[in-house]
């Protein structure tokens, strides 16, 4: 017997258990993980959830799981009594279900039925991978076994009867009335059995939201001897439906309401000068979201074939910034604007789709719209944009800016031409951009027919139709294509060149394999190993094979403790590249304060310094224009919130959804409208399975050991107050979202309030209580000995006698695993920590 957590439903068995949570997913109730409380595993799906209990908890005379509940794991339960079975006599247990089972309304069977086979074609819809055209041969196969399974029933209940002697008239009515019972079990998925039927089902769906076809133009095109003509267009899905579809999720609202603000501290957009200037966003008396733009072109066809760019796209995301940094990251809560042909945006220009959003958030800023909401009641929203980001070439480009970066005013934020980034290294050297003078500049541009773009301007941009918008004051840049893209593969080649070929610290092959051994050691971050360097270029071609962000950036975090040992400290080459280890340690920081932008200005003028004066004196190595995007980044910190709240890495994650959609279905047709329909798809599939938020645990086994059994019993019974003949659940790796915890992994666990560096501990145990469902982090504390300035890392040793100490999710200080490199230092068998980025305890 089991209990539904959502609605204090009792069901008999796993199979109705099963149907009853299938029919809370089919509308958009289920909570995952979902938790089996009797053992504490927790599963991201139904169906692993299910194979689980019937693999370990099943009962073999009724068919039931001996768990009292299955709960989400981030439910609160308040006491163990809301857990207990109802009727505690085992010998009755059969009985009483059997009973059950009879007063069930037949009905209920088959809706348990349509409620699996919705949720089956949901998740078909929902995968990339998965052609639409294979989903109602599916269906109909299910079809096919039920109505098999049916007749197969049928035919064996009279057999049944007529073996016991049951005359053959009763055993014709008693058919009779089975037929008609059996009617709608042969059937079950019928309205589903098309795709037309599917697509009908899904797109009334009450939080479905689907694109619609706008038009560019027209055009003409011969084919079969005829001509005629042809309307060209883009898709563009609804940011009003959209967020009138999110508001419905209780879960959503909650993260949306949680509260961001330290005082003191720039961690998110609400804390930023833009955000408390805004007319809209600073009035405490509305309800307002804040949108973040993005645009990208966008491959689908294989690059190396013939016509590889014909089906190039671009597409528009956004992103609401009214949700916490740690879940915007999520695929989920990337939503769709637009989706174009590559060479309709060359033909049209960004105006058609800028103007029909610029109308839109006009709309939503001075209107909103209304209804009643969860948790906050019936209530009017409000939205508009507040910043757009995007890769350097795209954000010129769909700002009316000049797309090439050799030549003067290139910079969206200042009138900075070549020949100055050269010498001035402070945003103060620069003359600002403002409203007054983009207008004279776009006057000039319009009396001046034959001009190109004055002082970089092209085109006066829709997005300024927006009321509290204005691209002068677009205080956004992407740091994944600015750094770990841009200066950073530069910076590192003209170090390796330097340390190998001109100061021949140490051979080429050295370096391979010192990196080579490295990588064999590391524990964390394996999917994000560099590639091996194939030979050094000389300074300003950067590194040799290029590489993928996260490959760069990885690569510049270890690579002071792969070849710290064969550099001596003085070498100017090893130096600048800890100062652009700290650099670009400075650029990630989730959290800042006003001291840290004022220190990151003179970090920033630094750096660019030192490189000049090591690579640049004899004009071989230039300053690229990426170099001098540095000199804005400490004002749009103060502007918009930490750098990384602008990343692209977040919506550059949907490339590979649009890729492999378009390599299955190889319709190109039209592949922008098949493109939107199936993410459209997948946005309802992660509203109703609530993929947008990831803050629980999810663990996919476990043991149950005594407290006293435990190295660290003293601080369990402590801290969650068990006695030592206690049983808890034990787990040997935590996942959360995309992190997956294992033992022996190293976590930030405090930050020394003297010093100001972190603590560190080790994990040791993943611990949970009978009575609880929230997981707990056992660490062995780590002491921080100093921080190892030519390693760029923070020396650390064991504490004597052995500390511990039990962390919830929610009380690290970062989130990212760390690994702990041992290495021989002066002579000493040291250990390392490398810390991602500067931390400090808001």
């Amino acid at each position: 017997m089991i209990v539904c957590y959502i609605c204090e439903k009792v069901e008999p068995t796993i199979t109705k258990f099963r149907a009853h949570l299938q029919r809370h997913n089919v509308i958009g109730e289920l909570k995952c993980p979902i938790l089996c409380c009797s053992c504490k595993s927790s599963f991201a799906s139904i169906h692993n959830l299910f194979r689980h209990i019937e693999t370990f908890h099943k009962c073999d005379s009724v068919g039931s799981c001996d768990v009292d509940k299955v709960i989400p794991s981030h439910n609160e339960v308040s006491s163990r009594e809301e857990m207990d079975v109802c009727g505690s006599d085992v010998d009755g247990l059969a009985s009483d279900n059997t009973a059950k089972a009879v007063e069930c309304n037949p009905s209920e069977f088959y809706e348990d039925m349509c409620a699996e086979g919705i949720s089956l074609v949901a998740g078909m819809r929902a995968n990339s991978s998965i052609p639409f055209s294979v989903v109602p041969d599916v269906v109909q196969s299910f079809n096919q076994m039920a109505n098999s399974l049916t007749s197969l029933l049928h035919a064996e209940t009279a057999n049944c009867l007529a073996s016991s002697g049951i005359q053959s008239h009763i055993i014709g009515d008693v058919m009779s009335h089975l037929d008609e019972r059996f009617n709608m079990a042969r059937q079950p998925l019928d309205f589903l059995s098309s795709r037309y039927k599917q697509d009908n089902f899904f797109d009334n769906h009450h939080l479905a939201v689907k694109p619609e076809s706008v038009v560019f133009g027209t055009n003409f095109c011969s084919q079969s001897g005829s001509t005629r003509m042809t309307y060209e267009t883009f898709q563009y899905v609804s940011v009003q439906k959209t967020l009138q579809s999110l508001m419905q999720n209780r879960a959503f609202v909650e993260i949306m309401l949680q509260d961001k603000c330290t005082p003191g501290v720039l961690q998110e957009f609400v804390d930023g000068d833009k955000y408390k200037t805004h007319h809209l966003f600073s009035d405490s008396t509305k309800n307002s979201i804040m949108i973040q733009l993005f645009y990208d072109g966008l491959g689908v066809t294989n690059p190396l074939r013939g016509h590889s760019t014909l089906h190039n796209i671009g597409v528009f995301f956004y992103t609401i910034k009214n949700v916490p940094q740690r879940f915007n990251s999520c695929f989920a809560n990337v939503h769709l604007l637009a989706v174009c042909y590559s060479q309709d945006i060359k033909k049209y220009g960004f105006d058609p789709i800028l103007s029909k959003f610029a109308a839109e958030m006009n709309s939503l800023s001075r209107v909103g719209f209304a209804g009643t909401f969860p948790v906050i009641g019936e209530q009017v929203i409000y939205a508009s944009l507040c910043q757009v980001t995007c890769d350097n070439l795209a954000l010129n480009g769909i700002l009316g800016f000049v797309e090439c970066f050799s030549c003067d005013y290139f910079c969206t934020l200042c009138y900075a031409s070549q020949e100055e980034i050269q010498t001035c290294f402070r945003e103060e050297l620069f003359e600002r951009r403002t409203v007054h003078a983009y207008n004279q500049d776009v006057n000039q541009l319009k009396t001046h027919q034959g001009k190109k773009h004055v002082r970089g301007i092209k085109v006066d941009c829709r997005l300024n139709e927006i009321d509290g918008y204005h691209v002068t004051e677009n205080w956004g840049l992407d740091v994944m294509h600015l750094a770990l893209e841009g200066f950073l593969p530069l910076e590192l080649g003209c170090i390796l060149y330097g340390l190998c070929v001109v100061d021949k610290i140490v051979s080429f092959d050295t370096l391979k394999s010192a990196l080579q051994q490295f990588w064999g050691k590391i524990t964390v971050e394996k999917t994000h190993k560099p590639l091996e360097l194939s030979k050094l270029e000389e300074p300003g071609q950067g590194l040799t094979p290029t590489m993928k962000a996260m490959q760069y950036w990885t690569l510049l975090k270890y690579l002071p403790l792969a070849l710290g040992g064969f550099v001596a400290p003085d070498n100017k080459h090893w130096l600048f590249l800890l100062h652009l280890s700290h650099l670009v340690d400075l650029i990630f920081t989730p959290r800042f304060t006003q001291s840290m932008t004022t220190y990151m200005r003179s970090v920033i003028e630094d750096h660019l310094t030192m490189f000049v004066d090591n690579y640049g004196n004899n004009g071989t190595v230039k300053l690229r224009p990426k170099h001098h995007f540095l000199v804005h980044l400490p004002s749009i910190v103060l502007k918009c919130g930490p750098l990384v709240g602008m990343s692209c890495l977040r919506y550059e994650l949907k490339n590979s959804f649009f890729k492999r959609s378009a390599h299955i279905v190889c319709n190109f047709t039209n592949i922008c409208h098949t493109l939107a329909y199936r993410h459209q798809q997948r946005a309802l599939f992660s509203l109703l399975s609530n993929a947008f938020c990831r803050s629980s645990p999810v663990v996919a086994s476990q043991k149950m050991v005594p407290v006293s059994s435990l190295e660290c019993c003293v601080v369990l019974c402590d801290k969650l107050g068990v006695v030592p003949a206690e049983y808890v659940s034990v787990a040997m790796k935590l996942c959360v979202a995309t992190i997956q915890y294992k033992l022996s992994d190293y976590i930030v666990i405090d930050v020394c309030a003297q010093s100001g560096d972190p603590l560190f501990g080790k994990i040791v145990h993943f611990v949970s209580c009978s009575h609880s469902t929230d997981w707990y982090i056992v660490v062995q504390c780590l002491k921080t000995v100093n921080f190892c300035a030519h390693l760029h890392s923070f020396c650390v040793c064991e504490c004597q006698p052995v500390v511990y100490r039990i962390l919830t999710l929610d009380e690290m200080i970062d989130h990212h695993p760390l690994y702990c490199h041992s290495t021989v230092m002066n002579g000493i068998q040291q250990r390392f920590i490398r810390t991602p980025y500067h931390l400090f305890k808001p």
